[in-house]
């Protein structure tokens, strides 16, 4: 194979002036002469090299550009075609561009590669083919009349019908106008079952109507894994499939196409059928996946999903979605009982559905089975802890914190043998319970905690569990004892407080000071920490935040971290503890320019990769100072464009100008246009509350009634606002920001 072709030009293009991933390209030539090696080894770790390099975990740097003609050529020359046509398919799919020259420059690089690459569409080996139709169609807008004139004419000839399928959606995508006509004809005209499963994919993506017949045909090919199509395009079909019906507002459709799909799976599993375990799969990940992204679908979805719970082969697909619904479930109970009563793993994903869930029983199953439920156990201090509820709980953020599982003296009694036991040596796996059992000691003390006084009897295996587990236990000393009666638990933590590595000291100092109000060890503690440098250093600023007044001994410690030159606060630990040392200054001060200059610092890093999170934190900061923050207006008026950043923004401009119907010049009404825009599906639950503080904070006269309409669709809408985070806990801070929209649209418009 002669490969001067292929390379040449390969030394006229500076690499040593571009970067990637790992920083100058240099590597790069010699990567790329490593693919036509005759070593298999050699070529194998270029390739994997170049993925690394240019096309780091999706994203495309200066050199990915360069870097594609030779990989083209040598494609087209038959090295490695399939792997290095992915690779170009992946580099013009990646919108996560570092330094490019200008926008779309690596995706237009492949598209230019387009004629040498598209006899590749007539190739012997069928993956080739379709890889080839797949990295066409990622050049999205940019695909020439001829590139799509030849995938047309490969639709035509084309007999493998996975590869069939693959040509289908690449001439949907490339093709829009022509799309409809050639999805209903490959439904239509009994085409292979993967060919119909990209056709059904290919209508959902590109817009077009939707109908009971397609739902109807989709149950008749389930489970679609089992035909091969979308590997290259989507992993899971009906996931991604009821995931666009959902996106493009035909929410009924989604959650009937998945509501199907449950009883199906469960129809399959009664007639044993082969694809019986594939169908309860997907179907169950279709329905989990719908849950984090409409309201509706779970109590859609419970009763389809509740049969699945009958048969022991698919329970443990079921229990962990009763336990994240937030869905009262009482027809699942009884068979959640006869499971929870037996000796194996399914008996503690059931107990802890059923702590989920309130059931009454729950308390004196966990109490006798306390050793051998890690996951009950979780499941317990969690809603102890607030961090879930059941279905039936009113808490909200902010509520008195009263747990939902009742106090139980047997339960209690058994916490205390479980606290004097010492947790065994030998990992578990994560996915048997291995993580809840590292963390027996955290879930234990926290239940204890969670009933405060009511906990007291226990306090001699707390006392005995403090130099073994000093910061669960001795937050839950905190809130079991009773200082005026108790002093020999206030000894036992003024001696652990003086011993071991400040974190713990830290952590026990804190406790005291929680339990006595006695704030000395904890501000002797913090001065040690806020002289360190280290991640742990943010962490000390915001414990020494939380002590008000009594956090002034420490304002030496403060003021040096806010003077402190800005080129030694280029890490994100080191800036956001400057922030938070400055802000507490002014509030123990007043000092107005202890906090000024280190905010603006810290607005600076929203033009740094990554710094907008640090940006965030700053602007939060800048909320607290009220009219003060007016010198850093100007600074803040154009981080209003980036939706992340505009609802705190706001935030500070009306906290500046709290009596003014334009603060800045900008009408209330503009700016809460500005806050709306920013209420975006799927994000963060800190994000959404922003959103929800800003809106409040512009006050009733600033909304119009089509403005309340946005407000009303946030509260009451299908799509979950929070749809990031903890998968486990998506749903339950989904339902309390809820709960929030609807109290603030009351107060909106009373």
């Amino acid at each position: 194979m002669d490969l001067t072709a292929a390379f040449s030009g390969l030394d006229q293009v500076d690499w040593s002036q571009l970067r990637h991933a790992y920083g100058p390209a240099e590597d790069v030539p010699s990567l790329l002469r490593d693919l036509a090696s005759p070593v298999e080894e050699t070529v194998a770790e270029a390739e994997q090299g170049l993925w690394d390099s240019i096309v780091h975990q999706g994203t495309v740097y200066q050199a990915t550009a360069p870097a594609v003609p030779f990989l083209a050529r040598l494609a087209s020359e038959g090295v490695r075609p399939a792997a290095l046509v992915c690779m170009l398919g992946a580099i013009a799919q990646s919108v996560d561009e570092h330094d490019l020259p200008m926008p779309g420059a690596a995706r237009a690089a492949v598209a230019a590669q387009l004629p040498l690459l598209l006899p590749l569409l007539a190739d012997d080996d069928g993956e080739v083919r379709r890889t080839t139709a797949w990295t066409v169609a990622q050049c999205q807008s940019a695909v020439a009349p001829d590139a799509r004139a030849a995938l047309w004419a490969r639709w035509a000839a084309e007999t493998d019908p996975v590869v069939r399928a693959d040509v289908l959606t690449a001439c949907a995508l490339v093709s829009p106008d022509a799309a409809e006509e050639l999805c209903s004809a490959a439904l239509t005209k009994n085409e292979p079952a993967p060919v119909q499963v990209a056709a059904l994919l290919a209508t959902v993506d590109c817009g077009l109507p939707w109908h009971a017949d397609l739902s109807a045909r989709v149950t008749a090919l389930l489970p679609l894994d089992r035909h091969g199509f979308g590997d290259l395009w989507e992993r899971e079909p009906l996931q991604a499939l009821t995931k666009a019906l959902h996106t493009r507002g035909k929410i009924n459709a989604a959650i009937d196409v998945v509501s199907s799909a449950l009883q199906q799976a469960a129809a399959l599993q009664l007639e044993e059928s082969e694809d019986a375990q594939a169908a309860v799969a997907e179907a169950r990940w279709a329905a989990e996946s719908l849950a984090l992204r409409s309201r509706k679908a779970p109590a859609r979805l419970l009763p389809q999903l509740l049969p699945l719970l009958d048969d022991p082969a698919t329970a443990d697909d079921v229990m962990p979605l009763l336990r994240t619904w937030c869905q009262p479930a009482p027809a699942a109970l009884p068979t959640l009982l006869g499971i929870a009563q037996g000796n194996n793993g399914s008996a503690d994903e059931a107990l802890a559905a059923l702590v989920c869930l309130g059931a009454p029983e729950a308390t004196g199953l966990l109490a006798r089975h306390l050793a051998n439920r890690p996951r009950a156990l979780e499941a317990a201090y969690r809603l102890a802890t607030g961090e879930t509820q059941t279905p039936s709980d009113p808490r909200t953020p902010g509520d008195d914190g009263r747990t939902p599982l009742p106090y139980d003296r047997e339960l209690l009694d058994a916490i205390g043998v479980r606290l004097a036991v010492e947790p065994p040596r030998e990992r578990r796996s994560a996915f048997d319970g291995g993580l809840a059992s590292a963390n027996e000691p955290v879930y234990l003390s926290g239940l204890l905690a969670a009933w405060g006084r009511l906990a007291r009897p226990a306090l001699p295996e707390l006392l005995a569990a403090l130099p073994r587990h000093p910061l669960p236990v001795s937050r839950a000393l905190a809130a079991v004892a009773d200082p005026l009666v108790d002093a020999h638990v206030v000894e036992a933590l003024q001696a652990q407080a003086g011993q071991g590595p400040l974190a713990t000291r830290q952590a026990v100092a804190g406790a005291l000071h929680t339990l006595t109000g006695d704030a000395d060890a904890l501000v002797a503690v913090l001065s040690e920490l806020l002289t360190q440098r280290g991640n742990g250093l943010d962490h000390a600023v915001t414990t020494a935040a939380t002590l008000g007044q009594a956090a002034r001994p420490l304002l030496p410690q403060l003021r040096a971290l806010v003077a402190e030159p800005a080129q030694s606060r280029e890490t994100v630990p080191a800036i956001r503890a400057a922030l938070g040392a400055a802000t507490l200054v002014w509030e123990l001060t007043g000092d107005q320019q202890a906090a000024i200059p280190v905010i603006r610092e810290g607005l600076s890093w929203s033009s740094q990769r990554w710094g907008q999170a640090t940006a965030k934190r700053a602007v939060e900061a800048a909320c607290l100072l009220g009219p003060v923050a007016e010198p850093l207006v100007p600074g803040l008026l154009p981080l209003l464009d980036d939706p992340e950043l505009a609802p705190a923004v706001v935030r500070v401009l009306a906290g500046v100008h709290p009596e003014v119907d334009a603060p800045s010049g900008l009408a209330r009404t503009a700016l809460a246009d500005r806050v709306l825009a920013a209420a975006r599906p799927g994000t963060y639950a800190r994000s959404a509350s922003t959103v929800l503080e800003a809106l409040a904070a512009l006050g009733p006269a600033a909304f119009t009634a089509a403005q309340l309409d946005l407000i009303r669709d946030l509260a009451d809408g299908d799509r979950r606002m929070v749809g990031a985070g903890l998968q486990n806990r998506i749903i339950l801070e989904d339902e309390r920001f809820r709960d929030a929209a609807r109290a603030l649209l009351r107060m909106l418009t009373a």
